[in-house]
């Protein structure tokens, strides 16, 4: 009977081969598929807002989730927070591959966290963070960043009426203001300046308040102020 034989690379490489097919990948993502990548979503996404105690924060979390740089729909994502509820706790992802949930805050005032969280997902955990206060008329601090891209931050906070926001320009912040989108609430800062500078206003009247920066496109913010006790 004559044997064949296969060269040491071939038997390595068979080996190889056979070995990885019996192991597997070590992730669900399914033969042929790539790993799914979870970020949030590039604008109102929900991170870095202001709440009170108890209350739903003014904008609901959102995330995406892609597959090879396209949306991924129907992708489970698992929301969670130490601090208060998420509603969904579960939810899929829709045809644009955003997942939504409201965060009701809990009972202790300070920083906060939840997440949003996929799994084999690159990406995954995603963190947001939120200030939480006990909403008894205490100045409301709003930062204003130069360093890190062009924001405000938080981008919204939710007040009771009576509450005062301070902006703060951060270390380095050059070129800023801050302008209604309409009408006259919050008042204008005035023309653009650099740090270190301070502006505040009292909000006295519920309503929903945009306001941006007139000299950097996309740096906006919303005040949104609950009514007062009667």
């Amino acid at each position: 009977m004559r044997h064949l034989t296969a060269p040491a690379g071939s038997l390595l490489a068979i080996l190889t081969l056979a070995l990885a097919g019996a192991c597997g990948s070590g992730d669900d993502t399914g033969p042929g598929e790539s790993r799914p990548v979870l970020a949030k979503t590039a604008s109102k996404s929900g991170d870095e807002q202001s709440g009170i105690l108890g209350q739903v924060l003014p904008n609901a979390l959102r995330v995406v989730v892609t597959r090879d740089g396209s949306p991924a729909s129907g992708v489970p994502v698992a929301w969670a927070t130490a601090s208060g509820t998420m509603a969904p706790g579960v939810d899929e992802t829709d045809e644009e591959g955003v997942s939504i949930s409201t965060w009701t805050v809990g009972t202790v005032p300070g920083t906060v966290t939840a997440t949003a969280t996929v799994t084999n997902a690159t990406g995954s955990p995603a963190t947001f963070t939120a200030t939480i206060t006990d909403g008894g008329g205490e100045d409301v601090i709003v930062q204003v960043l130069t360093e890190g891209g062009t924001r405000f931050s938080p981008q919204d906070v939710s007040i009771p009426v009576g509450t005062t926001v301070t902006w703060i320009w951060g270390t380095n912040a050059v070129g800023h203001n801050v302008v209604p989108d309409a009408g006259d609430t919050p008042a204008s800062s005035g023309v653009p300046a650099s740090a270190p500078h301070s502006y505040s206003y009292t909000f006295n009247a519920p309503g929903t308040y945009p306001y941006h920066c007139t000299t950097h496109a996309g740096m906006t913010g919303t005040v949104t102020v609950a009514g007062g006790q009667s």
